[in-house]
């Protein structure tokens, strides 16, 4: 979600809608040139026709992020309406915080802030946006429990003293191993123990294949992650949990809005001549800085001047956290640009991106 930096043009004879959202009962008030109405309608079909009567096609409607804003959003979507601004609630609540509040007055200081564009809008996710990002997240925390649950066999078969004895491998989880592994017995309920972390690895490994090869499929029809595949060392899982947190590049005015967008702006506080600059902020999605920190990573062992500009920022820091950080920024500038101009990345190889691209394709 994303700060609207630039107020919107509005109409003042064009009626302006702001709708607390509830669970089971939401308020809606109207603004319009005559003055304001408030009401409350139950989410419900009955609730919706009572929206429908009382609220023009044409309105500019706006309602705060939450549980039931996708549906809510889905809905008045589906009933025609068009003009539908989604406020941002981490930068809202400091516009709207009040000794007095209850759901009528948001309602109203949500249609009065709209009225006049100052409401800070938030990024809802289209349908088929909405169905990619929950395979990446899903496959994300598939690959976090994995890697919890070989780091857990690890420890077991070490703190039983059998571990030295398995094979010899660069794969702690080669093929070789898991036969050795399988094979072992005590003679008691360790067997089960072992047993059950092993099923549980091998269940987990076969839902995040199934995961990574829909994330492939539709990774083939996206531009934006083909584009992103031009950098060495990024695949199309990466490309495509970076593309989807994007989204459009055109939303955001520059590379700078991109960069807080993902939270590795520092925060500032200042006051008259004074500037105190913080940490970085990390307001935006925390798995969009996951993919970006993990896409600084790898591209630094494949790409030379990725690797120099993370050297400079560390030595003239003195810290490796910070350098790293900077190299985020950097990157998220290169990206900005290689989205928004259709390039590709500066230093590209061609022949390996085309080696990614038709492995892609075969699959």
């Amino acid at each position: 979600m994303r700060r609207n930096k630039r107020p919107k043009r509005v109409n003042p004879v064009m009626p302006t809608v702001g709708i607390d959202l509830g669970e089971t009962m939401s308020h809606a008030t109207i603004l319009t040139n005559d003055g304001a109405e408030t009401f409350e309608f139950p989410m419900s079909e009955d609730g919706y026709a009572l929206l429908k009567t009382k609220v023009a096609s044409d309105a500019r409607i706006a309602f705060e992020s939450s549980g039931t804003a996708y549906p809510f959003y889905r809905q008045l979507r589906s009933m025609g309406y068009t003009d539908l601004t989604v406020a941002h609630p981490a930068e809202l609540a400091w516009i709207v915080k009040s000794k007095k509040k209850n759901d009528r007055l948001d309602s109203v200081k949500l249609a009065r802030l709209h009225s006049v564009g100052m409401l800070p809008e938030a990024h809802l996710l289209e349908r088929e946006e909405q169905l990619a990002r929950d395979l990446l997240l899903q496959r994300l925390k598939l690959g976090q429990e994995i890697g919890r649950l070989k780091s857990t066999i690890i420890g077991y078969l070490k703190r039983e003293g059998v571990y030295q004895d398995l094979p010899d491998s660069t794969d702690h989880f080669s093929v070789l191993r898991r036969t050795s592994i399988r094979g072992l017995s005590f003679g008691d309920e360790r067997d089960l123990v072992l047993s059950s972390l092993m099923d549980r690895l091998e269940f987990a490994e076969k839902l995040a294949d199934q995961f990574e090869e829909r994330i492939r499929q539709r990774a083939k029809e996206k531009d934006d992650v083909k584009l992103l595949m031009t950098i060495p060392g990024v695949n199309f899982y990466l490309a495509s949990m970076v593309s989807s947190f994007v989204g459009d590049v055109r939303r955001f005015p520059d590379a700078d809005h991109l960069a807080s967008f993902f939270g590795i702006v520092p925060t500032e506080k200042n006051s008259s001549s004074l500037k105190r600059v913080g940490h970085m902020s990390k307001s935006g999605p925390s798995e969009g800085r996951w993919a970006l920190s993990l896409m600084v990573d790898t591209i630094a062992k494949y790409e030379p001047h990725v690797r120099a500009y993370y050297a400079k920022c560390k030595a003239r820091t003195g810290s490796g956290k910070m350098g790293h950080v900077l190299t985020m920024k950097k990157l998220v500038r290169m990206i900005y640009a290689m989205l928004s101009q259709r390039e590709s990345w500066r230093w590209e190889r061609e022949s390996l991106t085309e080696q990614k691209l038709a492995a892609l394709r075969a699959n």
